[in-house]
């Protein structure tokens, strides 16, 4: 039986104003204890992992996981090295942002194990990513892919958000298509959703920014599938496009323990 390992990093550099995941802008201070707690919690919940079964996907969500050092990955997989039986071909991924990783760093985590990147791109266009507040321009998605790639990473995931206010097909289309110019393993194109509680919720309910187009945005979804599919990729999920073959997925089965720091799944 194998099992899949997640970990969440709630760090963030800066909370996007479309994010309602658990979260905490400005609290870096706080990551040794973190890491630290979670080297204890691997270590309890190990204690009680079945006899005879292996772990054969780590993930690492969040949050931020590459505001975390290599070091202090090393220290977390030492724990886990110690308390799971990995598969030689186990796929470990860690999310990160494209503005907070170097070529160096890369390669450190490179080193100690992680083999997949999962980069939150959400879009190409300079106006949209202002929008939504994220951290980072286009000419960062491009150094990240290259250091990825330099660094010896042959397997790494671009996510996109779809949707927006005041997009247009035609600026959707450029960012899949820039998208596409990179050759990612792996694209994730999400519909954006207007969560309550968050600065997007607050201000489409404020008449301050339009609601999404919904009939604009099937329309944008039906034109990637068909752009990825054009391009070689495999939908296996509805929100999800891989090149050959769908990478490990973790399945939510028999959770095991499931806060706001690891869970443990199954899958046959």
């Amino acid at each position: 039986m194998n099992y899949s390992l997640y970990f969440h990093i709630p760090f963030c550099v800066h909370r996007c104003a479309y994010c309602d995941f658990n979260t905490y802008a400005g609290q870096e201070a706080s990551i040794p204890a973190y890491v630290e707690a979670l080297g204890r919690e691997v270590e309890f919940v190990g204690q009680n992992f079945p006899a005879g079964n292996q772990v054969h996907t780590i993930f690492f969500g969040g949050g931020t996981p590459s505001l975390l050092s290599p070091a202090q990955f090393d220290s977390i997989f030492r724990s886990i090295h110690k308390h799971f039986p990995l598969t030689n071909d186990a796929e470990i991924t860690i999310e990160a942002n494209p503005g907070t990783v170097h070529l160096e760093q890369l390669q450190a985590l490179y080193a100690i194990g992680i083999n997949r990147l999962s980069f939150g791109v959400q879009s190409a266009n300079g106006e949209e990513l202002r929008m939504l507040e994220r951290a980072h321009d286009f000419f960062d998605v491009l150094d990240a892919v290259h250091w990825a790639r330099t660094a010896g990473f042959d397997n790494f995931n671009l996510d996109l958000i779809y949707g927006l206010p005041e997009q247009t097909l035609g600026t959707w289309q450029t960012t899949v298509e820039r998208i596409l110019g990179l050759h990612p393993d792996h694209i994730s194109a999400y519909a954006l959703t207007l969560e309550h509680g968050t600065p997007f919720g607050r201000w489409t309910a404020r008449g301050l920014l339009p609601l999404p187009d919904p009939d604009l945005a099937a329309e944008m979804y039906e034109w990637a599938s068909e752009a990825f599919d054009a391009a070689g990729y495999l939908q296996y999920e509805i929100s999800n496009w891989a090149l050959d073959h769908p990478p490990s997925i973790i399945a939510p089965q028999s959770s095991i323990v499931n806060h706001q720091s690891s869970i443990i799944n199954r899958k046959s």
